[in-house]
């Protein structure tokens, strides 16, 4: 922590710290009150407000040469690097993937944009297309040499760093009182994100529900979903490790923007990069190449699934907070939607990812769903055919009858 506190200063000490004075007054009213009460409380609040404000000044330099110039040869290093991997493990018919990705319009689009900000002398397009690690990693030292690069750089590790501790300091407040059952983390953590809504489902109720959505999705023939909803202590990990924000009090939704942070922080955590980061596609197929795999949507579903099933249990709140709870409810069904989708993709790229072609159409079809683009032909057919075969017309509708038909749509 002194380490992080270090870099810390020589970040808030460039001339890039252009931070409103509301943040900044807050961070400094955080620390003071950390300074006099020490407690998790006043420690959440100052990595809280730590973390706003680096990112708000990071905010303030994407328009930076050099800082595109970073974020951009960040994601070529790693896709880059993930290519690496999974061709060291693959069979000699994948050794043209990079080729064939390269060949991909919305990658093609990024690697035009990385020649062009490569500045000159400008990198030959030919020799992007190799996915090259070592002409990605100079390109990166490069934009670190200069003073934006080198805060772009040192605020991704720092904000690495403080997420990390920020949740290790909330889950520590929560253990206080002793270690909570699986079914309780769930209700603790809804409590936490949805304290408009009360009251917070108790740990017995998260328990009924999951034992319900399991036989319900295994009734629907979503024998995976139905898997993951069967292993309390699994989920309830997944959901520590890629669902809850750093503290989930802090990261409450009430306004689009906010809930829009909180769908994709949870899409960048369970891509392995931090909470507040919007990934980009090349950084979803950096992190799918890598692992050699699609990720599990099946758990990142019944996860989602859980969560709208929750919600139905409100029994009060505020007349004013009906506009809240509606959208709340919309986005969970959307999040539902998206990681249902992604479930869906999985299960029909299985058979196609023994090619480097089907290699290229998974990662081609998993950019549209987390971009909300129009998705792939194919796969839209065989969703419809999937959902048919169970009686609905669509993801909506087998939402309603998998949580219990009350979900407003």
């Amino acid at each position: 922590m002194e380490y992080c506190a270090r870099e810390l200063l020589d970040v808030l000490a460039t001339p890039h710290r252009q931070t409103p004075e509301l943040l900044a007054e807050q961070l400094c009213a955080a620390a003071g009150e950390l300074a006099a009460r020490p407690s998790p409380e006043t420690m959440s609040s100052v990595l809280f407000w730590t973390l706003i404000v680096l990112n708000e000044c990071r905010f303030t330099l994407r328009g930076e040469p050099w800082a595109r110039l970073w974020r951009r040869a960040s994601q070529y290093v790693d896709l880059a690097e993930g290519l690496r991997q999974f061709r060291l493990s693959s069979e000699p018919g994948f050794q043209r993937l990079p080729q064939m990705l390269a060949a991909l319009p919305w990658v093609e689009a990024q690697l035009a944009a990385f020649q062009s900000d490569s500045g000159p002398p400008q990198l030959r397009r030919g020799h992007l297309e190799t996915f090259d690690v070592e002409t990605g990693r100079a390109l990166l030292m490069a934009a670190q040499r200069e003073e934006a690069g080198a805060f772009c750089a040192l605020a991704h590790r720092l904000q690495s760093r403080l997420e990390t501790r920020l949740r290790q300091v909330w889950v520590l407040d929560q253990l206080s009182a002793g270690e909570p059952s699986p079914d309780a983390v769930h209700a603790l953590v809804h409590g936490s994100l949805y304290p408009a809504f009360g009251p917070a489902p108790s740990a017995e109720t998260v328990a009924s529900e999951m034992q319900s959505l399991e036989r319900r999705a295994a009734e629907a023939g979503l024998m995976e979903i139905a898997s993951h909803l069967a292993q309390p202590e699994d989920l309830a990990q997944a959901l520590l490790e890629y669902w809850t924000p750093p503290d989930p009090r802090r990261w409450a939704p009430r306004f689009m923007e906010q809930f829009n942070r909180l769908v994709m922080g949870r899409v960048a955590r369970w891509y392995c990069y931090p909470f507040l980061h919007w990934p980009e596609p090349m950084e979803l197929a950096a992190t799918v190449l890598r692992l050699g795999q699609p990720q599990d949507y099946a758990q990142a579903a019944a996860l989602a699934l859980l969560e709208c099933r929750l919600l139905e249990h409100v029994s009060s709140f505020e007349p004013e907070r009906l506009g809240h709870y509606l959208d709340t409810v919309r986005v969970l069904g959307m999040q539902f939607e998206i990681h249902f989708e992604g479930y869906l993709l999985r299960v029909s790229a299985t058979p196609k990812l023994r090619t480097a072609e089907g290699w290229c159409w998974y990662l081609d079809a998993l950019r549209r769903i987390h971009n909300s683009e129009i998705p792939l032909p194919e796969l839209a057919e065989f969703r419809q055919d999937f959902l048919g075969r169970r009686g609905c017309a669509d993801t909506a509708a087998l939402l309603c009858r998998l949580a219990g038909g009350g979900l407003v749509q």
